[in-house]
């Protein structure tokens, strides 16, 4: 689904298809977006209103978390109004969309946090975390008591039966 912060809503051409925009005001905040030279992980939070049907159905209707987000900022000519071009400003996942309820006369929205891609490699592959994957390497036994680490009492510098 995507989301723009136009009065209505609109379609554009993102990575050569047709996607459709919905506007009227589904975003309320969003703060600039900075890069860097690394694999620094990213998270930024997105505002959105919590009143908009577009907003409502994105994060009731479906689990959106691990759901992948790209931003692009689009640039208009100020005479015409046609869009010059779109550039794509981030990319990543959604870590989470909780809802901030208000006081009575107060706002309501949703706050969608969102991570870039360098998160993915963050992550190990699970299957290398086995000290039977690991002594298919010549017979690393790195992992071989990773099973009972921290249940197993270590005694520095004391006799094991004194306190």
């Amino acid at each position: 689904m995507g989301l723009w912060d136009g009065r209505d809503h609109e379609r554009f051409r993102v990575d050569g298809e047709d996607r459709d925009f919905y506007g009227a005001g589904a975003i309320q905040d969003l703060r600039p977006f900075t890069s860097e030279a690394g694999l620094v992980v990213r998270s930024y939070s997105l505002k959105l209103s919590a009143f908009s049907p577009e907003v409502r159905e994105l994060v009731r209707g479906r689990s959106i978390r691990f759901a992948p987000v790209q931003i692009h900022l689009a640039s208009f000519d100020p005479e015409t109004g046609t869009l010059l071009g779109l550039q794509r400003v981030f990319s990543g996942v959604v870590d989470g969309a909780p809802e901030e309820i208000g006081a009575i006369g107060g706002d309501a929205g949703v706050s969608l946090e969102i991570v870039s891609n360098a998160r993915i490699l963050t992550r190990k592959a699970t299957v290398l975390k086995s000290h039977a994957s690991q002594a298919k390497r010549n017979g690393d036994s790195f992992f071989q008591y990773a099973d009972v680490s921290g249940a197993v009492p270590v005694f520095w510098g004391r006799d094991r039966h004194r306190n």
